[in-house]
């Protein structure tokens, strides 16, 4: 009997380590499938919507292939007076970097994008934008990156409204 006991206990050992790594890499901001838009922004119900390989198409279209992106969306308000970006990595960190990699890339001045502001909200940085005839506010929330665009005279009830939904 005391011979069966160490292996029993090694091999019990193995499963709870491998059962705990697989929860590691099994993490909830590893693969949604969707992403939930609002239905409605600053007064504009949704008009058109992309998910998945759809919203990650037209991500990288924008961005390049560097950029990491796991799952998508992208939904359009009104006659697109609103339009929200939104690229999910596979981790926070992956998302992190992303907005970094923004905000380096349009500070060198080649985007047709003009920093305006950085706001300090619910202890992350939005980045807010003028550019196109929009005003545009990016900013990483857990492993999502959202870039917000709008028309000016909506654009900071809609940054409000999408802050709250991406919290």
């Amino acid at each position: 009997m005391k011979r069966i006991i160490p292996p029993v206990i090694i091999a019990l050992g193995i499963v709870l380590s491998f059962s705990a790594f697989s929860l590691l890499l099994k993490s909830p901001a590893r693969s949604p499938a969707t992403v939930d838009l609002p239905t409605q922004l600053a007064g504009f119900s949704i008009t058109e919507s992309q998910q998945g390989m759809d919203a990650i198409a037209l991500i990288t279209d924008l961005h390049g292939q560097e950029f990491p992106v796991d799952f998508g969306a992208v939904g359009i308000y009104g006659d697109r007076d609103i339009i929200v970006w939104i690229a999910g990595a596979a981790s926070e960190s992956i998302a992190v970097e992303m907005t970094n990699a923004m905000q380096r890339k349009i500070a060198e001045g080649n985007s047709p994008f003009t920093p305006i502001d950085e706001i300090d909200s619910r202890n992350r940085k939005v980045y807010a934008l003028e550019g196109m005839g929009q005003r545009h506010y990016y900013f990483q929330s857990q492993n999502l990156v959202i870039w917000l665009a709008a028309n000016p005279a909506f654009a900071d009830r809609a940054l409000q409204q999408i802050l709250e939904v991406y919290s």
